[in-house]
C-alpha cells in the first residue's frame, strides 16, 4: 500500500511538472512569436519606405536628366 501511495505521489508530481513546463513553453513561444511579428512588420515597413524612396529618387533623377539632355 505504501509503495502504491509513493508511486501515485510521484505521478502527481510528474503531472504537475509537465503542466508547468507546458505553460512555461506556451508563454515563451507566444512572446517569441510576438517579437517575430513586430520585427517582421518593422522590416516590412522599412523595406516599403526604402522602395518608395528609391522609386521617387529614380523618377526625379530621370526627369532632371531628360529635361537637361533631351530638349526638343
Amino acid at each position: 500500500m505504501r509503495i502504491e501511495l509513493i508511486q501515485e505521489f510521484e505521478q502527481l508530481q510528474q503531472s504537475r511538472a509537465n503542466k508547468f513546463a507546458d505553460e512555461l513553453t506556451d508563454k515563451f513561444l507566444s512572446s517569441v512569436d510576438s517579437v517575430n511579428e513586430k520585427i517582421t512588420s518593422s522590416l516590412s515597413k522599412r523595406g516599403k519606405m526604402l522602395f518608395l524612396l528609391e522609386k521617387r529618387l529614380n523618377l526625379s533623377t530621370l526627369k532632371r536628366f531628360s529635361k537637361k539632355y533631351l530638349k526638343y
